[in-house]
C-alpha cells in the first residue's frame, strides 16, 4: 500500500493513528500496555504490507524468521566460544546470508521484492549492533516492531534499533496531543502535496524526454535534466516528509533524512544532506570496517570510492548506475583532498563569502543535475545522447507534448477565464511558472520539518492542510509509486 492512495489515506491512516492513541490511554499506565501496543504497530505494519502482494509479504516473513533464528545465534556464542565457533562468526555468516538474498533477488533473479534493499539493510544493521553489544538482549517481539514499522520499512529511513527503541519507548509513555496531531497532519499533507502534484507531474515530462531522447532541442534537453533532478527531490522529499509525520502523529520522532540538498556547496555537503541515513549506514557497516581513515590518505580515499561504487550497485542494476556511483565518488575525493589540503571546511569557506556560495551552490547542483541523468536513463547511450543534446539540440521551439504535462486541470480552470487563454504561449507559461515556484520551494524556504516545528498553528494551517490533502486525492488517479521503491 502506498501512501498516495485511497486505502491509505482514507483509511489505514485515520484507523492506525484513532487505534494507536485509544490503546494508549487505555494502557499507559497498565503493565500489559507496551505489549499491546507494540502488537498494535505490528499488526498494522503487516496489514499495510501485505498490500504489496502475498508473494513479496512471504519473502520478508521468510527472512524475518531467518534473521531471528541468526539473532538468537548470536547472542547464545557472542560472549564464548562453541566448538571454536563464536559469535562473530555467526554474524558474518547472518550478514553474508542477507546480503546474497539480496543480489539474488535484485541482481541475478532480475526480481525486485518491495523494499528488499531497506529492510535488508535494517537486518544487516541489527544483526552487528547485536553482536557489538550495542543491542544488550534480544526480543522477538521488539525486533518485529523494527523492521516491521511501516513508516520506514519501504523507503527508509534506515534508523538504528536503540534510537527506535527509545522513541517508542516515550511515544507509549506520552499522553495524546492535539498539537502534535495536527502538526503531523500539517506535515503529511505538504509531503503529499510534493509527491502528487509535483513530482509525478515532472515526472510526466521526464518520461516524455527520455522517449523521445534522440530528437530533443538544447533547451529541451536541458529542462527534462532538471525536471528530473526536481522529481527525485519531490519524490524523495515527499516520502520522508509522510514517514515521519505519520510518525509524529503518535509521538515517535524519526531521525532527518533528507535536508535541502541542492543547497550544498560542494558535494561532500550534498551526501551530508541526501538520504542522510544511508550515509550514515555505508559509514558504520562499510567504510569504517574498510578501515576508514586509519590506514593512511591513499586507502581512506579509496574507501570512499568503494563506498560510492557500492551504493551505485546498491541503488540498481546496469553500468548507468556504476557510472552515477563513480561520477560521485570521484567529485567527493576529490573535494575530499582538497579540505585536507586546506585544513578547512569547504562549507564554511563558502559561507563565509555571498558569492562563492552562490556560485558552488550552483556548479554543485550542476554537476549533481548531470550525474542523475545516468540515474534515470536506461542506458549508457541514452544518457550521453541526452547530455549530447543540451550542446549541439539547436535551437527548437518546446513542443506542446512537453508543455501540455504541466496543463493541471486546476490551472485550466482559472486561465480560461482570463486574456491569457487567447495566447500561443499560455501552456508554455505554465510550465515556466511551476519551474520557478519549484525552483524557490527548493532553493529558499526552509524545509518542511524546520517549517513544522517553528510553524504556529492557525486557522491559516488548518485550511492549508485541508487544500494540500484534498487537492492531492483527488489527483491520485494519476499519481505513480515513489522513485526509491525501485532501488
Amino acid at each position: 500500500m502506498l501512501f498516495n492512495s485511497y486505502g491509505f489515506v482514507l483509511a489505514l491512516l485515520p484507523i492506525f493513528v484513532i487505534a494507536y492513541s485509544v490503546l494508549r490511554h487505555i494502557f499507559r499506565k497498565k503493565e500489559e500496555g507496551e505489549l499491546i501496543l507494540k502488537l498494535c504497530l505490528i499488526g498494522f505494519s503487516a496489514v499495510f504490507f501485505l498490500f504489496f502482494g502475498l508473494d513479496d509479504f512471504g519473502l520478508f516473513a521468510i527472512s524475518i524468521a531467518l534473521n531471528v533464528v541468526f539473532a538468537n545465534l548470536i547472542v547464545k556464542f557472542r560472549d564464548k566460544d562453541f566448538r571454536g565457533i563464536d559469535g562473530r562468526i555467526i554474524m558474518l555468516m547472518a550478514v553474508s546470508v542477507n546480503i546474497f538474498a539480496l543480489v539474488y533477488f535484485k541482481y541475478l533473479l532480475g526480481y525486485f521484492p518491495v523494499a528488499i534493499s531497506f529492510y535488508t539493510f535494517n537486518m544487516i544493521s541489527f544483526l552487528v549492533d547485536l553482536y557489538t553489544m550495542e543491542i544488550p538482549k534480544f526480543k522477538v517481539i521488539d525486533y518485529l516492531v523494527y523492521v516491521l514499522y511501516f513508516p520506514k520499512v519501504i523507503q527508509g529511513p534506515l534508523q538504528r534499533y536503540a534510537d527506535l527503541s527509545k522513541e517508542l519507548e516515550k511515544s507509549i509513555r506520552s499522553k495524546f496531543s492535539y498539537d502534535t496531531l495536527m502538526r503531523g497532519l500539517y506535515l503529511f499533507s505538504i509531503g503529499l502535496f510534493k509527491k502528487v502534484l509535483l513530482a509525478d507531474t515532472f515526472g510526466e515530462a521526464v518520461s516524455y524526454g527520455f522517449e523521445n531522447v534522440t530528437t530533443l532541442g538544447s533547451l529541451e534537453a536541458i529542462l527534462v535534466s532538471v525536471f528530473y533532478t526536481f522529481q527525485l527531490y519531490f519524490d524523495f522529499s515527499g516520502y520522508c516528509d509522510m514517514a515521519s509525520a505519520i510518525s509524529m502523529m503518535i509521538g515517535i520522532e524519526l531521525p532527518v533524512n533528507f535536508n535541502s540538498p541542492y543547497k550544498a556547496t560542494n558535494i561532500v555537503d550534498f551526501w551530508k544532506r541526501w538520504h542522510i541515513t544511508l550515509t550514515g549506514f555505508f559509514t558504520k557497516y562499510l567504510y569504517i570496517p574498510l578501515g576508514g581513515n586509519r590506514r593512511g590518505k591513499f586507502r581512506k580515499y579509496l574507501n570512499y570510492l568503494v563506498v560510492f561504487l557500492i551504493s551505485g550497485v546498491w541503488h540498481g542494476r546496469g553500468y548507468t548506475f556504476l557510472v552515477w556511483g563513480l561520477l560521485h565518488g570521484v567529485l567527493f575525493v576529490i573535494t575530499r583532498m582538497w579540505m585536507d589540503r586546506n585544513k578547512t571546511s569547504l562549507v564554511k569557506r563558502a559561507g563565509s563569502n555571498p558569492v562563492k556560495t552562490v556560485v558552488s551552490t550552483i556548479l554543485t547542483f550542476a554537476y549533481v543535475n548531470l550525474a542523475w541523468v545516468f540515474f534515470r536513463a536506461p542506458s549508457l547511450k541514452d544518457a550521453v545522447t541526452l547530455i549530447g543534446r543540451m550542446f549541439v539540440g539547436g535551437k527548437k521551439a518546446l513542443p506542446s507534448s512537453l508543455t501540455s504535462v504541466f496543463r493541471l486541470d486546476e490551472f485550466w480552470y482559472v486561465i480560461k477565464v482570463t486574456p491569457l487563454m487567447k495566447t500561443s504561449f499560455v501552456w508554455d507559461l505554465c510550465m515556466w511558472l511551476f519551474l520557478i515556484v519549484s525552483a524557490y520551494i527548493i532553493f529558499f524556504r526552509k524545509n518542511a520539518l524546520e517549517q513544522i516545528k517553528s510553524v504556529k498553528l492557525s486557522i491559516w494551517t488548518t485550511l492549508v492542510t485541508a487544500l494540500f490533502l484534498v487537492w492531492s486525492i483527488l489527483s491520485f488517479s494519476g499519481v505513480g509509486t515513489f522513485l526509491y521503491m525501485n532501488f
